[in-house]
């Protein structure tokens, strides 16, 4: 009987290892993606040259990611010259709900 508790504890302590190492690997992705939207947000900002080497590889590195949210609202402009592409902002913050989504699910699932 003492052995099955103990390898119940053993069990659970081990789900709640994966399960926050899961949780560090999505905080990592996700912190990445916000990097690069946010880069590509600033570069858009600053009116890039999108035939400039970076600038492609952003574009590429995020496209699938920006494709869900592109043309979901119009985008604007600061003073009439600096773009605000409002799309990225939406797609950054649909994110930012999902990753926070996840680690709600992580932490649900490390407590039971």
């Amino acid at each position: 009987m003492a052995t099955t508790v103990l390898d119940s504890q053993v069990t659970l302590s081990r789900r709640r290892e994966l399960l926050e190492r899961t949780g560090r690997v999505f905080d990592y992705l996700f912190g990445l993606l916000y990097a690069l939207l946010g880069i590509r947000l600033v570069l858009e900002l600053l009116v890039a040259r999108r035939s400039a080497g970076f600038v492609e590889l952003i574009g590429t590195l995020t496209g699938p990611f920006y494709a869900p949210f592109r043309g979901i609202v119009p985008s604007d402009s600061l003073d009439g010259t600096h773009p605000i592409v409002w799309p990225i902002v939406v797609a950054i913050v649909a994110y930012v709900i999902l990753h926070v989504a996840i680690r709600g699910l992580l932490r649900l699932l490390a407590r039971s």
